[in-house]
């Protein structure tokens, strides 16, 4: 009984063992299997950033190497352009006779026994002779000569006027910032400072500044770049920033261009330019980097821009490796992120249509003759150039400009960094007899205070035939006149309908020397055989249905050399 009691409970004892010892067994395994999956997992999740990161670098070779290409069949053009002056040129020297006799040769190594054949039996005439392809010319495609006419009057108009080179070879990104002398305010040295300083050093030696600007006063040239290089000496001696300046000659006269759109010459002649600089700079960049910024001169940029537009390039060549270009701005021309080797594409399109329509305008004409097609509806288009278009999730750059390129045109936005707009501009005028007007003057926006550049003018609506006249203390010559009319806080606040008039002293009718334009500002040389003047006035020549504004009244005296 106890035997068998001992017994019983040694069983129990290892029965229970045995079980602790599979729940053990069982623990130990469970325990495994969740380390074993959370390794796995660790390990996968670990790799995916290393995958994602491999495939990223990968697009970045391809693109480079698809740079190189472009490169080097630029190179392979030259050779055979010249190899095709030189054959030409032996082949001319030869005898008439001795050009028939290489048809046996060449046929014996170029053609087949058929074509070997008839030409034995027609050798010596011209049929024969259009057999030998060395003897053709070359076909010549449309370039720049052909849609340009205007750059074969010089030899020299595409060269630069004035290039300060960089030295830099070559580049991941080439920022373009095409520059012009502005109306009122210079944002570019602005432009720069927000650029260079959120560039991080490894940026610094990758990337190249191209300041493209685009006038013809090689003084104000010099100055500029001289400016460029004293606030960024260092910059400027590593390489990271250059300035071109295009020949006069490579502009065509703009006084000739046809008017398009329906435009004012002055638009037209302000966007044709607009679009010429577009592509100079574009055609010097396009060999520089792998990637060209489109930028312009009166912007700021976020922080660590540039890393942002690699990594987002990067992966959109993994989703969408046909990408024409990027868009990390929406406005205008602006943040326009391109691959160089499609620059050639574009810039060819704006030689057709310089003169026909705006940059920005250009671009979307652009991408809808790329991807749209008649049959489809507008939504289709939309949804196509997204494809081409990729937009990143929020803008990179922002515009802090406010007078327009466009003289006299004002863009009203502002920006915080950039600190108050002025609303008047004061200058020193001839002291005046009296100013007489028709035109009710608002509270303490008065004529006088404007004209001694105390404050703007501002009238309620004027009629056809209201007047402003400012009558001279003394006769008074002048070199020039300029009337701004409207201002950051009123835009459409402006003389659209009137004439500038002067009444020359000893006469006794005045005289119309200019117009406010559609931008509301009147500006001119005022001619020497006038004369002295008793007075000089503005005279509206339509009802307006806004108030009206002079911001600038600047009246300066013949012999003034202010």
């Amino acid at each position: 009984m106890t035997s068998h009691s001992g017994g019983g409970v040694g069983r129990i004892l290892c029965s229970c063992l045995y079980t602790s010892r599979k729940r053990y067994n069982a623990y130990i395994l469970l325990l495994f299997t969740i380390i074993l999956t959370i390794f796995v997992f660790t390990a996968v999740k670990t790799q995916l950033p290393l995958e994602d990161s491999m495939e990223r670098r990968l697009a970045i070779m391809q693109s480079r190497i698809e740079f190189l290409e472009t490169l080097y069949h630029s190179r392979q053009e030259d050779i055979i352009n010249i190899q095709g002056k030189m054959m030409t040129r032996q082949d001319s020297e030869k005898p008439l006779a001795e050009r028939f006799a290489t048809i046996e040769g060449s046929a014996a190594t170029t053609f087949t026994p058929e074509v070997q054949a008839l030409l034995k039996n027609i050798n010596g005439s011209r049929a024969a002779a259009g057999a030998l392809q060395k003897n053709s010319q070359a076909l010549k495609l449309p370039f720049v000569y052909h849609l340009l006419p205007h750059l074969m009057n010089d030899h020299s108009s595409l060269r630069p006027a004035f290039h300060m080179k960089s030295g830099r070879l070559f580049a991941d990104v080439v920022i373009g910032i095409p520059s012009v002398k502005r109306d009122k305010e210079n944002y570019l040295m602005i432009t720069l400072s927000h650029l260079v300083n959120e560039l991080s050093v490894q940026d610094l030696n990758s990337t190249l500044i191209v300041v493209m600007i685009g006038e013809t006063d090689l003084e104000y040239v010099i100055s500029t770049a001289r400016q460029i290089e004293s606030q960024f000496p260092k910059l400027v001696e590593i390489g990271l920033i250059e300035v071109i300046s295009p020949s006069p000659s490579y502009y065509p006269d703009f006084e000739t261009l046809p008017v398009t759109l329906g435009d004012s010459l002055k638009r037209v002649k302000w966007r044709t330019k607009q679009n010429l600089d577009t592509i100079y700079l574009m055609a010097y960049a396009q060999s520089k980097g792998v990637y060209y910024l489109m930028l312009e001169d009166d912007v700021i940029a976020k922080k660590n821009y540039m890393q942002e537009m690699k990594e987002f390039a990067a992966a959109t060549t993994l989703s969408s490796p046909d990408w024409f270009f990027i868009e990390f701005c929406q406005i205008g021309g602006i943040g326009k992120f391109f691959k160089s080797t499609n620059l050639v594409h574009f810039i060819t399109y704006v030689q057709l249509f310089y003169n026909n329509m705006p940059i920005d305008w250009l671009l979307e004409s652009y991408l809808a003759d790329k991807v749209c097609t008649i049959e489809k509806n507008s939504k289709s288009c939309v949804g196509n150039k997204l494809t081409v278009r990729p937009r990143y999730k929020t803008s990179l750059f922002q515009h802090i400009g406010l007078y327009s390129s466009l003289k006299g045109k004002i863009q009203k936005i502002k920006d915080s960094h950039f600190g108050e707009v002025p609303t008047f501009y004061p200058h020193q005028n001839p002291p005046l007899k009296t100013i007489r007007s028709n035109i009710k003057e608002q509270l303490d926006h008065k004529l006088k205070k404007a004209y001694e550049g105390q404050s703007f003018y501002w009238g309620l609506k004027p009629k056809a035939g209201d007047y402003i006249e400012f009558w001279f203390k003394n006769p008074t010559a002048l070199d020039k006149y300029v009337f701004r009319s409207g201002n950051v806080e009123h835009v459409s606040d402006k003389f659209y309908d009137t004439n500038v008039e002067v009444l020359p002293v000893n006469e006794s009718n005045f005289t119309v020397v200019g117009r406010f334009d559609e931008f509301g500002l009147a500006e001119s040389q005022l001619r020497r055989d006038l004369g002295p003047l008793s007075a000089i006035r503005l005279v509206v020549t339509a009802d307006s249905q806004y108030w009206v504004i002079l911001s600038e009244i600047e009246l300066k005296p013949l012999e003034d050399t202010r």
